[in-house]
């Protein structure tokens, strides 16, 4: 059998040798018995919400325990509450005619999305089999943004946590309040997020910015996949973890800090900005961020 990391990564970058592991032992198990009281039902998930956010938000800064991010995920994003709302109509959708086009689209994806993951790795597998009932069905359910590649790999992460069903309310949430406008033809939100993302960068790490003018890099030439797929795509998978149980409580705001956190800690001396002088040395940089700026959670930290 192949061997399979804690994730259920078969290889590839986003595989995880286990060097570090989340919080283990007392203080994991504490973490978890909190994370089940809150998570116990909806009524108490609610008081928590309205008396406690900020300690919510704490709580999900420090990572959702495995056994409960799955459930936590759609009680932040609301995702729990509007499945209800909308009994059976997932199946209705699925009745429903896909466009031609767009069921090509997400077929030629859905072995592309995570092929070393066990789940997605198979052609005609189950996980691919459940990807594309999420994806058709968010298609016809909304038929303005229809379908959109970064949705795929979205869509993936979901269904490592939850249900089909699930997922696929989960997966609303995300394209239509978490990451509004990201996946509307044309590109606008990401093209604005671009723009305060330099805003930030001038304000941060002005040299950095300085750098990548001068070069005329323009934000979508790297990040573009960094925020369409919230780092899914891009971090290794015990910090892609904890970026969405910091998303689903935090909103946009995190892409931008991990965005610039990334960005800092690849070009973090003037040796590495020098040695970074053409356009297509700092481009080849930032779309293979190095692996150190990932050790020990630096990257959280920053």
């Amino acid at each position: 059998p192949i061997k399979t990391d804690r994730y259920g990564f078969q290889s590839g970058y986003q595989f995880d040798n286990g060097k570090e592991d989340s919080a283990v032992g007392r203080v994991g198990m504490r973490r978890e018995h909190k994370w089940i009281s809150m998570t116990s039902d909806l009524k108490s998930w609610k008081r928590w919400m309205r008396w406690r956010h900020k300690k919510v938000i704490e709580r999900c800064r420090k990572g959702i325990p495995s056994s409960v991010r799955g459930k936590a995920w759609q009680f932040l994003s609301g995702s729990y509450e509007i499945k209800k709302k909308h009994e059976g109509e997932f199946e209705k959708l699925l009745l429903q005619k896909t466009d031609d086009t767009v069921m090509r689209d997400i077929k030629k994806d859905i072995g592309r999305a995570f092929p070393y993951h066990e789940m997605f790795s198979k052609n005609g597998g189950i996980g691919q089999k459940e990807l594309l009932r999420i994806l058709q069905a968010y298609s016809i359910h909304n038929p303005s943004i229809g379908y959109c590649q970064a949705m795929a790999p979205i869509g993936a992460l979901l269904l490592m946590h939850m249900t089909t069903e699930d997922a696929f309310w989960c997966l609303v949430t995300v394209c239509e309040k978490i990451l509004s406008g990201f996946f509307s033809p044309g590109l606008e939100a990401i093209q604005v997020e671009g723009q305060v993302f330099y805003a930030f960068l001038q304000r941060f790490a002005p040299a950095i910015r300085e750098h990548l003018d001068e070069l005329n890099i323009e934000p979508l030439m790297f990040m573009t996949e960094w925020y369409m797929c919230a780092f899914a795509r891009t971090l290794p998978w015990s910090l892609v973890l904890r970026v969405w149980d910091m998303l689903f409580a935090e909103d946009v705001k995190i892409i931008h800090k991990v965005a610039i956190a990334a960005i800092k800690l690849t070009f973090n001396s003037r040796e590495k900005l020098k040695s970074s002088a053409s356009l297509h040395e700092t481009l080849k940089r930032l779309k293979n961020l190095p692996p150190e700026i990932f050790v020990n959670s630096v990257l959280l930290q920053e």
